[in-house]
């Protein structure tokens, strides 16, 4: 299992495990593709809007499981955008100052955060644009700066007629974790790996009536360095890079104006750069998906999407046995208010496994609320819990955060924030078997 830190916020890197979602689908959803519609014109999916510069690799947070919808953002104001033509489309840059106070078990440390930002969207005409670059640059109290995340990204919404859409990502992430932080499975670490991951998909979505028809196809890799324990050792995860290529096909039907029954079918395969060598064998193979449900959407304030179906993962290694495991998926979301927001959503997945043991099936629970109490002060809150079951009955892994968040509009391009988080990681298979952390943090994000 890999898990990440961040603000407390829950938005450690969202994008490093960004899982089987397809182009298109946002966070809060277990898949929501974008949907073109007859009579709205077909725009570009966006979450909540984020009101402070996010945190992406320093809080006690767990990560987003593998294959799951990443976790919630921070609530903080929009970014003014001096450039705002038809023409040129909207730039945004900022910079977030913050210090944090991390104490892990029986020892604690200080860290100073600088966390640069540039964004670029245009909207007009047929086509929407919006690139996206950030930085997570961590001085530690004790040891050597690092880059503990860094993100680039683009999507781009290309509407081909009133019923018809194509959409494109492509996103490319960096993540380096403290020796002694919560995704760190060895002990005495000088340097924790440096992890990469690049993903570029592109979907298409056309209506036919009261149907819906949405197919996504998409290519990711991940690269995992090497680790250095204190007395010099070097560690090599080079077995853990990987290569993905995936393909999704679903098909909604509405019943009425806010009742929807879709199915929908994946297919993938994941071919590993070398041999595992807990297992002795190479992780590579074929993964498969079904999943049929139900969506509802009560004038935006109440939307519920929940599936059921199977998933089979097949090894290219004889030694590996096949696996099959039902899937379950549940996303709800309550806005009774626009300025009050809450989601929880649940959702299962068939993962090629970690240590001595084949496939597992992965589950990940996620709870977030958002209010805004008034023009200066937002207020947030999460919880997630994940835990990995082997298929061959070996021991489970588990991992559980929680965060509370405020932010604070100071003047129209300064905004504060305060957070504290809380992470507790138990894995059988890692060289310290349980890890907790807690992270006080805090600063002050400058955004034109």
């Amino acid at each position: 299992m890999t898990l990440a830190q961040g603000d407390g916020s829950g938005t450690d890197n969202p994008d490093l495990l960004r899982g089987s979602l397809g182009v298109g689908c946002r966070p809060g959803t277990l898949c929501q593709f974008p949907a073109p519609d007859l009579a709205v014109p077909f725009t570009l999916p966006a979450a909540p809007l984020p009101l402070s510069t996010p945190e992406p690799a320093t809080s006690a947070a767990v990560a987003a499981p593998p294959e799951a919808a990443p976790a919630s953002e921070p609530v903080q104001p929009a970014v003014a955008a001096p450039v705002d033509t038809a023409d040129w489309g909207e730039l945004g840059y900022g910079i977030a100052l913050r210090g944090a106070y991390v104490r892990s078990g029986a020892t604690e440390r200080f860290e100073m955060l600088t966390i640069p930002s540039v964004s670029y969207s245009r909207s007009g005409g047929t086509t929407d644009l919006a690139l996206n670059a950030s930085a997570t640059l961590v001085a530690p109290q004790s040891d050597d700066a690092r880059v503990g995340a860094a993100n680039v990204s683009a999507d781009v919404v290309h509407r081909l007629s009133p019923s018809a859409g194509l959409a494109f990502n492509a996103d490319l992430a960096l993540s380096q974790d403290a020796p002694d932080g919560l995704s760190a499975d060895e002990a005495d670490l000088a340097s924790a790996p440096v992890s990469v991951s690049g993903t570029a998909g592109l979907g298409y979505t056309h209506r036919f009536g009261n149907f819906t028809v949405s197919g996504a196809g998409d290519i990711a890799r991940d690269w995992v360095g090497e680790a250095v324990q204190a007395d010099g050792t070097v560690i090599d995860n080079s077995h853990e890079g990987a290569t993905r290529y995936g393909g999704e096909l679903r098909v909604a039907y509405e019943l009425t104006p806010i009742v929807g029954v879709f199915g929908q079918g994946a297919v993938g395969r994941t071919e590993f750069d070398g041999v595992d060598p807990d297992l002795g064998a190479s992780r590579s193979g074929d993964d498969f998906e079904l999943r049929g449900g139900i969506t509802t959407n009560w004038s935006d304030v109440v939307t519920l999407e929940a599936s059921i179906g199977s998933g089979w993962r097949m090894f290219d290694a004889d030694a590996i046995p096949e696996a099959q495991t039902w899937l379950y998926g549940v996303s709800v979301g309550y806005r009774p208010t626009t300025t009050t927001e809450f989601m929880a959503s649940l959702d299962t997945k068939l993962a090629p496994g970690q240590g001595d043991s084949g496939a597992s099936a992965t589950y990940g629970v996620t709870l977030e609320a958002r209010h805004r109490a008034n023009s200066w002060l937002a207020l947030r809150a999460s919880a997630g819990a994940q835990w990995a079951v082997p298929e061959d009955g070996s021991a489970t892994s588990r991992s559980y955060s929680a965060g509370l968040g405020a932010d604070f509009t100071v003047s129209q391009h300064t905004s504060a924030t305060l957070d504290y988080d809380y992470g507790l990681r138990e894995d059988p298979a890692a060289a310290i078997a349980s890890r907790d952390e807690h992270r006080i943090s805090g600063g002050v994000s400058l955004q034109y």
